[in-house]
């Protein structure tokens, strides 16, 4: 048995632990617990804290994350994830994310691996969760610079590729190519015609819906159709409309990520506010690396409505070289990473 844990935090979590378990192939035995109802097993909530609890108490005098004192919630949590470990001895589990349950985990004998994020983490508990776990995967390329905060525990550190769902060949035509100008470029100019997706995740956008519906009215107004997903119109299979698609605009979550690359989709990325900046580190790296479009001023402060026929047109006269993403077989060299720990 292969355990996992997702953080039930919007779908991100869960989807990736889904994708690594399916590259284990049908032999292996796998099992998600997490607070996400769409689990395996579905965990009782260690959250909210009691009103005024004080923030020492909340993370153990900074050894943890959360653990509130006295959270009924939080003990159900921990007893259910003991009782499994006991009932069905995983040889090991993969946590995705969570410091506490990582070293639960492991001070239960069962060996664990963790999955890192990025963004700036330099704090006690990620030390701890990261110093705990006998393999640390990370779902980027090869190529980017280990994070300060991994640096400690580099020999564990497992750069797989972006984990998607769909594992595919980036390389692959993704949409109807552009014909190209004299100087190489794609034309011909502007968002008109183009077919363009604004992608909010299931995690939450800073910008209120009523601004992406300005932007979507405005780039339907310079020519393009434009497609809203997120905000109440949610997809249980986006695949069809993002393989269509000559841009998608996107948060930079690593999930999204992932999957506009296996697509090899021209992308604009507008990250989000997350703890420890983690999507403003990854869309930084998209930027400088010339696979995404960053809008000048983001994220701290948004484009204008009419700004965005321009920025399409901009990420649209890309040629992103997605393949450089790494996510042809990273769910199965994540997979066989956390196998190898398992024994």
């Amino acid at each position: 048995m292969i355990g996992f844990y997702a953080h039930h935090q919007g779908s991100g979590h869960l989807t990736r632990c889904r994708a690594i378990a399916r590259a284990m192939g049908p032999s292996v035995d796998t099992t998600i617990l997490s607070s996400n109802p769409q689990a395996d097993l579905l965990l009782p909530l260690d959250a909210p804290a009691e009103s005024g609890c004080d923030p020492d108490q909340l993370t153990a005098h900074g050894a943890f994350h959360w653990a509130p004192p006295h959270h009924v919630g939080l003990a159900d949590r921990m007893a259910f994830v003991a009782a499994w470990i006991r009932d069905t001895r995983p040889s090991v589990v993969h946590v995705d994310v969570s410091v506490e349950m990582a070293v639960f985990i492991r001070a239960m004998g069962v060996p664990v691996t963790v999955q890192a994020m990025p963004g700036v983490r330099p704090d006690d508990p990620h030390a701890l969760g990261y110093r705990v776990a006998d393999a640390i995967i990370a779902a980027w390329p090869d190529w980017v610079e280990i994070p300060r905060h991994l640096r400690p525990v580099a020999d564990r550190v497992h750069a797989v590729g972006g984990i998607t769902r769909w594992d595919r060949d980036p390389s692959a035509p993704a949409r109807s190519s552009t014909p190209s100008t004299d100087d190489g470029e794609r034309g011909p100019s502007h968002a008109a015609g183009r077919s363009v997706v604004i992608l909010l995740g299931a995690g939450g956008t800073d910008a209120p819906e009523s601004y992406w519906q300005e932007v979507a009215a405005t780039l339907e107004g310079s020519g393009a159709s434009c497609t809203l997903i997120g905000a109440g119109r949610w997809m249980a299979d986006p695949y069809p409309v993002l393989r269509a698609a000559d841009v998608v605009v996107t948060a930079a979550g690593q999930n999204s990520v992932a999957d506009l690359a296996a697509l090899g989709t021209s992308v604009v990325v507008v990250p989000q506010d997350r703890p420890f900046d983690e999507q403003l580190a990854t869309a930084t790296l998209l930027a400088d690396a010339g696979l995404a479009v960053l809008p000048d001023g983001v994220p701290a402060r948004m484009p204008e409505p009419e700004q965005w026929p321009g920025i399409i047109d901009h990420a649209r006269r890309q040629n992103p070289r997605w393949s450089s993403w790494q996510t042809q077989g990273a769910a199965r060299r994540a997979a066989d990473v956390i196998l190898g720990v398992g024994g």
